[in-house]
């Protein structure tokens, strides 16, 4: 059990939390978008027999109401999966990132610390790399390829370098007594 514990208390705490609220908020987010479209698209279908009768118009809206909430919760599973997906891929190679570049490129300090903060070079290449690789997967075009690339490039640098500001914040900071 004490390597285990070892081992996770390397990770940093929000690797797990980052995907998991991206993908509640892609599920609250494709939830309202797909139902709204379910329901438009079910008035569409049925505007040209509309019901007559208030057992018709009964059996309508319960009808709609069942393939609102179906496309709705596929729609948010769907948004929410892919989303959880990317920033799971982007905090995952970030962390690898900053584990190479500590191992790897900057020597630690005899007390165990990094003489500079690496976050923002580690959060700047996880994003460039997703921003290349969604290229290629969604087949994007060329023309924009090098506002994707700068996008992914300078957003991927100011998350990483949040952490380092936290990081830093948190160091100047003064340390609790236990009481």
């Amino acid at each position: 059990m004490a390597d285990r514990d070892d081992a996770v208390a390397g990770l940093r705490q929000d690797i797990v939390l980052i995907p998991v609220s991206a993908w509640v908020l892609g599920f609250c987010s494709g939830l309202l978008t797909a139902s709204r479209l379910s329901a438009r698209q079910f008035l569409a279908e049925n505007a040209h027999r509309l019901p007559t009768t208030v057992q018709g118009w009964y059996f309508y809206q319960k009808t709609k109401n069942y393939r609102v909430i179906y496309s709705g919760v596929l729609g948010g599973l769907k948004t929410g999966t892919r989303l959880a997906l990317w920033t799971g891929a982007f905090v995952g190679l970030e962390e690898a990132f900053e584990v190479g570049l500590r191992r790897y490129v900057v020597p630690a300090r005899d007390d165990g610390s990094a003489p500079f903060k690496t976050r923002w070079a580690s959060g700047a290449v996880a994003g460039l790399g997703l921003a290349g690789t969604a290229g290629q997967i969604y087949r994007l075009s060329r023309h924009g390829g090098a506002r994707r690339l700068f996008l992914g490039l300078s957003l991927g640098a100011i998350a990483g370098g949040s952490h380092d500001l936290r990081d830093w914040m948190r160091g100047k900071l003064p340390e609790k007594e236990d009481a």
